[in-house]
């Protein structure tokens, strides 16, 4: 869609051409030289089909591309917006169940993958580490209240995507792996290994941990959103 807009942008100056071209009042460009010259023949017909051509493309550009990027832009920003909660919430979540006292500086804080990844590789004892005490304290009371924020941010972005088009690829299939995820989630239970599944989903989101590229110093989610 992007390329198309474009191209249409282009076709638009080319019909201007035309119409200034094969137009009959010559008074703006008597001294134009030859690029401005009529054509030998068919300049009624050249101007009248420029001029429809032109009215239609900055139509559809005022009554369809204008609304739709608008849209766009406030569906964007609001579920960017949600993200934010949906990260934030989660860190709430993880740091309760480490039973420190902790201010609201510290949430902040954490919010970036690196103090995120640094503060829960911390030793705490002689033989764990913080992000170790947080999954040996996941009940289910806590599991459920992190499930629940999986499934609304599901809802954000089933949203997203049934209201903005996405041209990027890499995006559009990186937001359905997001529902897919959210989905596989609910049959974890505490009761048995699925959990390492949530803690390694939890880990890649707010540590900025890959499989593939090792750890990133920004929030590789974040920054996939950004290209919507």
């Amino acid at each position: 869609m992007k390329f198309l807009n474009k191209g249409l942008l282009v076709l638009s100056f080319l019909c201007l051409f035309f119409v200034l071209k094969s137009s009959e009042d010559r008074l703006l460009f008597e001294s134009a030289g030859f690029f401005f010259q009529q054509f030998k023949l068919g300049n009624e017909i050249i101007f009248n089909l420029s001029c429809g051509m032109l009215i239609s493309i900055w139509f559809y550009f005022l009554v369809v591309w204008l609304p739709e990027k608008k849209n766009k832009k406030r569906v964007k920003s609001n579920f960017i917006s949600q993200y934010t909660e949906f990260k934030r919430y989660l860190i709430m979540h993880i740091v309760d169940a480490c039973r420190e006292p902790y201010k609201d500086e510290l949430i902040r804080n954490l919010m970036e993958p690196r103090a995120f990844k640094d503060y829960f590789k911390e030793k705490v004892t002689s033989d764990q580490k913080r992000w170790d005490v947080f999954v040996n304290n996941l009940d289910k009371d806590l599991l459920v209240g992190i499930l629940y924020e999986f499934e609304a941010f599901k809802e954000a972005t089933s949203y997203l995507l049934g209201n903005v088009q996405v041209d990027d690829d890499e995006v559009f299939s990186f937001l359905h792996r997001i529902n897919t995820i959210s989905i596989t989630l609910k049959s974890v239970s505490v009761e048995d290994d699925s959990v390492k599944k949530l803690s390694r989903m939890l880990w890649e989101i707010l540590a900025g941990f890959s499989w593939v590229d090792g750890y990133r110093d920004y929030d590789h989610f974040d920054s996939m959103f950004n290209k919507i």
